[in-house]
């Protein structure tokens, strides 16, 4: 059960959604306890949400089926998470599997901070900014079981044929394969609008 909960977390951050665009050089980084509070929460309840989900097609066809699934299936789910809540959920990463999970600037300054970190053996902790008229939250998500590197980890040993065959025919872009144990995956992107702080 624990394998199949962190190879959900890996999968779902090669799933696609809609990409929200944010330029580091407009972005005020400040420590803001309330949005990091909310984003920690949402971004529990978004991958609870997927992860059940694609729990499901595991159990019914294994890792390739379960591929398939988040395929057709992921988008729509994080986005009726986004509307029932009226903020932008968002996973993106500097491999990503699908290209609509390329970080932009601020997303990629963030994570340039977590492989700074992670190099120094320091644990990346969640970052808060404030950007025009939003907060953002941005959480890191790492690879942390070596089982889950049959999707994430080295083709020929770690992926099977038969997943590797399905992961390049769902994404001939993919740049997701070839991480270690610990590396960073990519990071949680959350974008609250400037009138949800006060009911944080």
């Amino acid at each position: 059960m624990r394998y199949i909960t962190i190879l959900l977390m890996l999968i779902l951050t090669g799933c696609g959604q809609q990409k929200q665009e944010t330029t580091a050089d407009t972005a005020i980084r400040e420590d803001l306890p309330a949005v990091r509070e909310k984003g920690m929460e949402i971004s529990k309840k978004a991958f609870g949400t997927l992860s059940g989900k694609l729990q499901q097609a595991v159990s019914e066809g294994g890792v390739s089926y379960a591929l398939k699934f988040c395929n057709v299936e992921a988008i729509p789910l994080t986005d009726s998470l986004s509307e029932q809540s009226g903020i932008e959920i968002r996973r993106a990463s500097h491999r990503p599997r699908n290209p609509a999970n390329e970080a932009d600037s601020l997303e990629m300054e963030t994570i340039k901070e977590y492989l700074a970190k992670i190099e120094n053996n320091e644990d990346p902790a969640p970052i808060t900014y404030r950007y025009k008229k939003s907060f953002i939250y941005h959480a890191p998500i790492r690879i942390n079981n070596g089982l889950c590197l049959s999707c994430h980890g080295q083709p020929g040993s770690d992926i099977t044929e038969e997943n590797l065959s399905v992961i390049n025919e769902l994404y001939p872009k993919d740049r997701a394969t070839g991480f270690n144990m610990g590396d960073l995956r990519g990071i949680w992107s959350i974008r609250f609008p400037e009138a949800a702080l006060d009911s944080l």
